[in-house]
């Protein structure tokens, strides 16, 4: 890369091509796809302040600050962040950068969605909160059963939940989006951030204001969830070593709420204070299901709604599950998904209107991303049962 200017040498001695490019990459990305001639012209400024925010990042990386920080760690600290989001204010009026830019602007879009499956992940949200210590079998095998201990307990003392005492299949994958995120190094969030994370969004998709609210409550209530896992059997179980106890006592999310403030605009976030303890828990047993966050962007079969959210997230665990153990039947029971979710099925029109989102995000999936070979719906006598997938 060739800077003409003379007196900035030393700042961009120390960033190679390959980092010039990766951070082209960052912060056109961002704006890329966009369509009005507003954020058009704004793509190409900011692309043309990349040598500015280069320049700048050289001299904070001489700074005693950063003196032992590498440069991927660097581009991915809050201070970077913060210093483009500061050279759009400066070369954009702060009226024409939406709340909703900024937040996207200060993020790190994961490339992976990351889902917790583990007994518990898949178990909590079956009438699982307030009922005390539950017994989970994790391992069945000719030896007997392995055990964990396990609760999930709203402490309510002075505070108040939004709206309900529950965590349903919404809730968790919005709790997977949340972790992808702090996975990929955010260490804080917004509810656009989580929502366009569970939805595969990686432009600037505007979010409603009842999705925003719909994440933002999911997520404050987490922030109450007090679980305890006791699963020291699973960790001998599995060959863990070096520590004699294996006990979870935290909160579900264990996050602060913070108001961020950028270019004028307020928004509620939520600040990472460690790493969450289901995702550690999944994480450290090797439950985890990872998967291109592309897979999640099914707005061309079909909206995004609290239904649809769960039904996505239960389909990819199907299907990653049969991929890895080959003694899963390939067939999945439309009543089980139904009943996964938490969905109530009221009468027959219902029924058929769900069945024809799930086949669309299915075809979806087989002829854009190539997740799958195929699918085809089976019947019993007249009744469409279920789906068989060929993966």
């Amino acid at each position: 890369m060739q800077n003409n200017d003379e007196s900035n040498d030393k700042y961009f001695s120390e960033i190679t091509d390959q980092e010039f490019s990766k951070v082209r990459t960052i912060v056109s990305a961002i704006l890329e796809s966009n369509s009005t001639k507003t954020i058009d012209k704004k793509t190409k400024g900011l692309i043309e302040l990349i040598p500015e925010i280069l320049i700048t990042s050289g001299e904070l990386k001489h700074s005693s600050k950063f003196k032992d920080t590498s440069f991927e760690d660097f581009i991915k600290s809050q201070t970077f962040k913060d210093l483009i989001v500061k050279s759009v204010e400066n070369k954009f009026p702060a009226d024409t950068i939406k709340s909703q830019e900024i937040e996207f602007l200060k993020s790190i879009i994961p490339a992976t969605f990351y889902i917790t499956n583990n007994k518990l992940s898949n178990e909590m949200t079956k009438d699982f909160i307030n009922k005390g210590q539950i017994e989970l079998a994790v391992i069945k095998s000719k030896k007997g059963e392995v055990i964990t201990y396990n609760s999930l307990t709203y402490d309510d003392k002075n505070i108040s939940i939004i709206g309900r005492y529950e965590f349903t299949a919404y809730d968790r994958a919005i709790h997977n989006a949340a972790c992808s995120l702090y996975a990929a190094g955010n260490d804080i969030v917004t509810p656009a951030m989580v929502y366009r994370t569970v939805n595969g969004m990686i432009t600037q998709e505007k979010v409603s204001p009842q999705a925003l609210e719909a994440v933002f409550q999911s997520l404050y209530n987490s922030r109450f969830l007090k679980l305890i896992v006791d699963y020291t059997n699973e960790a001998t179980a599995r060959g863990i070593k070096g520590i004699d106890k294996f006990k979870i006592d935290s909160y579900l999310l264990p996050a602060d709420v913070i108001t961020v403030e950028a270019g004028g605009y307020k928004v509620e976030a939520f600040k990472f204070l460690k790493k969450p303890p289901l995702y550690e828990y999944a994480q450290f047993t090797g439950q985890i299901i990872s998967v291109p966050l592309s897979i999640l962007d099914t707005k061309e079969a079909t909206r995004n709604t609290e239904d649809i959210i769960p039904i996505k997230e239960y389909l990819i665990r199907r299907i990653e599950i049969m991929r890895h153990d080959k003694t899963m039947s390939n067939k999945i029971l439309y009543d089980t998904i139904f009943e996964e979710v938490g969905i109530t099925i009221s009468d027959q029109k219902q029924r058929n209107r769900l069945r024809s989102y799930i086949t669309a995000i299915l075809n979806l999936w087989k002829t854009r991303d190539k997740y799958i070979k195929d699918f085809k719906e089976y019947q019993e006598g007249r009744t469409f049962k279920g789906i068989k997938i060929v993966y």
